[in-house]
């Protein structure tokens, strides 16, 4: 990505964002990009002050993610992120996770939206630029869509709690990804990691209120579904090992 306008931070795996496998969490791989990119808007004035001003703020309604290696705890990696210039209301951004020796471990494809916040409704173009900020075209992308199946099997609910929530009031973006292989057969996840992440964000789930999450094989990953007030909050398509998945769908 060395030949768009980037910004590169270094991070550690820390022991607390490391799953039983002693890598990181999929949630936590999220919450490093999301930091990543709060720092790149940051470093150029795009911080709270700005958008307070402006009364806007940016909300992300869909990402994916595709891993060739899960980073381990305590090895230190890059995240090199870049976006785009809005294009028919969203900005494309793009975090590519690297290891020290340059190999490349993870991509996470970012789209994000401008809400005005006085009017409560989604913005085209955000009215402002930021010179050297963002890219014309950022040709590399990954799948966006969620691969929907049925029948689904409940998985039971979960409250936005204390800890899920983030500065918003509502569960973090990130930890959709936790709510998403917490309901799926634990052997799905031990079997093998995740490899390939969908997500579509719906509606948020403010503080103290609950979604109900579902389940269902598709294809070669799983559809999972959480439902808030009867509607959907978010939909995700999950791949793991297409061995495993192949065997338990049979």
């Amino acid at each position: 990505m060395s030949e768009y306008k980037s910004y590169t931070k270094q991070m550690t795996v820390l022991d607390g964002d490391s799953d039983f496998r002693c890598c990181l969490k999929p949630s936590a791989l999220f919450r490093y990009v999301e930091q990543v990119s709060a720092d790149h808007a940051r470093a150029y004035g795009v911080d709270h002050a700005f958008f307070r001003e402006r009364h806007s703020a940016f909300l992300v309604g869909k990402q994916a993610l595709r891993v060739w290696r899960m980073p381990g705890r305590a090895e230190k990696i890059n995240l090199t992120t870049a976006c785009e210039v809005f294009k028919k209301g969203t900005m494309k951004r793009l975090t590519t996770i690297t290891s020290e020796t340059g190999e490349k471990l993870a991509l996470v494809d970012c789209r994000w939206m401008i809400v005005d916040t006085e009017a409560g409704r989604i913005l085209r173009t955000p009215g402002w630029t930021m010179p050297d900020f963002q890219n014309d075209d950022l040709p590399e992308e990954l799948p966006q869509i969620v691969h929907k199946s049925q029948p689904l099997t409940a998985a039971g609910e979960r409250r936005a709690s204390y800890s899920m929530c983030d500065l918003n009031c509502h569960i973090n973006n990130s930890l959709y990804l936790d709510i998403a292989c917490d309901a799926l057969p634990q052997e799905v996840v031990e079997a093998a990691p995740l490899s390939f992440a969908s997500i579509k964000y719906h509606r948020e789930v403010p503080m103290g209120q609950t979604v109900q999450v579902f389940y269902a094989p598709s294809g070669n990953g799983w559809y999972v579904l959480g439902r808030r007030e009867e509607h959907a909050a978010f939909e995700c398509y999950l791949e793991f090992g297409s061995s495993v998945t192949e065997s338990l769908q049979k």
